[in-house]
């Protein structure tokens, strides 16, 4: 499986620079607009939570994320909102 993905990617990205080039052949300049800044899982697991923080946040590691960090209740985590 994860043969296939990287095959896929590859292909993506074979296809993105293709058309990067017959756009400067037009005279059109793409740069990095085309790439998409797609989220992430955690990103969309994270909204879908309720927390508003980014993954490099330390108020991000709440409930699941917590855990799977290896923190949470009386597990070494210490920090106050304020």
């Amino acid at each position: 499986m994860p043969e296939l993905i990287q095959t896929l990617k590859a292909i993506k990205k074979s296809e993105l620079e293709e058309r990067k080039f017959l756009a400067a052949l037009q005279g059109k300049d793409l740069g990095d607009e085309q790439e998409e800044q797609g989220k992430t899982f955690d990103d969309i697991r994270r909204k879908a939570l309720g927390i508003d923080s980014s993954a490099d946040d330390i108020t991000s590691l709440r409930g699941e994320f917590a855990a799977e960090a290896g923190f949470g209740i009386g597990m070494g985590l210490g920090y106050s909102k304020e």
